[in-house]
């Protein structure tokens, strides 16, 4: 498990962070001077992520990478299930307003 040891600023000037071995990116789409309103994920086969603003309401950027790793499968374990059911909540909404 990797941990900063130094801290991540991240604005709308410098708004990338790329992780170690350039294997991920955290990239700040829309941020208010307050609050991050939209922010992705994007892998090294340029994957992206929908927006992860909308979980925390813009409040903080919580990222846990690689969850097949066995150093931090139990956290989410913890919260898989509710994610599941918070993205299929999210599908269902998208297909009602289309």
């Amino acid at each position: 498990m990797i941990e900063n040891t130094e801290e991540i600023v991240l604005d709308m000037t410098n708004n990338v962070f790329v992780g170690p071995d350039a294997y991920f990116k955290v990239i700040i789409d829309e941020f208010d001077g307050t609050t991050v309103k939209a922010w992705h994920l994007e892998d090294s086969k340029g994957n992206i992520t929908l927006n992860l603003a909308d979980r925390a309401k813009g409040k903080h950027i919580d990222l846990l990478v690689n969850t097949r790793c066995r150093t931090v499968w139990h956290f989410v374990g913890r919260f898989a299930p509710m994610l599941v059911i918070e993205q299929y909540n999210q599908i269902k909404t998208l297909k009602t307003a289309n």
